[in-house]
């Protein structure tokens, strides 16, 4: 865990993003944490996650990419990161994304924002089943455009329930592309680890990493 990821970790804290308790998950496991991206939500926080998703993609995929933002915390994390890119490389960043329902009015379909072609950046909040991410595949694949990485704000590192692989790891052996996070569950347990305030936390998050953790680094 960098400095950078650190000062993440802490301002997710502060505004009650990541919050620690007992929480059932879609999957139906007990987590002792639980990461609300909707909690972006004001201009600042939204402004701080795009500088810090724009950072990481400029670093390690360039900015000869196009975003598109799975329905629905993806949308507002795409747009976002979008002006924030535009702004760093002085590039024409372009982005999209989907409706949950098709529309039948208007312009129809269901789809918005820039037409998918070139290399398309699929950008969301948390990784845990992969669920949004095929549906933006198959998107972009009929789009005729091409799959350049996928980046979430979280990686929880979980093992599915048929594989001691990750999500992420299962993803980027079957699609061959970058699947990047700002942080991982490995790096909460670490900043949990490195401040006192946080330590009665630290027990439960080991136990459910230890239980459900993939192996990774």
């Amino acid at each position: 865990m960098n400095q950078e990821q650190s000062q993440f970790i802490k301002l997710c804290i502060a505004n009650e993003v990541l919050i620690f308790g007992e929480f059932t998950l879609k999957s139906g496991r007990i987590s002792p944490y639980f990461f609300n991206a909707g909690k972006f939500s004001n201009g600042y926080l939204l402004g701080q996650l795009a500088t810090h998703l724009g950072s990481l993609i400029i670093k390690e995929l360039g900015a000869d990419l196009m975003l598109f933002g799975p329905a629905y915390k993806g949308i507002p994390i795409a747009a976002a990161t979008a002006v924030n890119i535009s702004e760093r490389s002085g590039e024409e960043i372009k982005y999209a994304y989907n409706r949950k329902e098709v529309k039948d009015h208007g312009e129809g379909g269901n789809l918005v924002g820039a037409p998918i072609h070139g290399n398309v950046l699929i950008l969301d909040d948390v990784i845990t089943a992969g669920t949004s991410v095929y549906e933006s595949l198959e998107v972009i694949k009929v789009a005729g455009a091409t799959l350049c990485g996928i980046v979430t704000v979280l990686d929880r590192q979980e093992k599915s329930n048929s594989a001691s692989l990750s999500t992420a790891q299962i993803l980027r052996n079957k699609l061959n592309v970058p699947v990047l996070s700002l942080i991982k569950l490995n790096d909460l347990v670490r900043y949990i680890e490195a401040n006192q305030s946080l330590q009665n936390h630290l027990t439960k998050m080991n136990n459910y990493r230890k239980q459900f953790g993939a192996n990774c680094t």
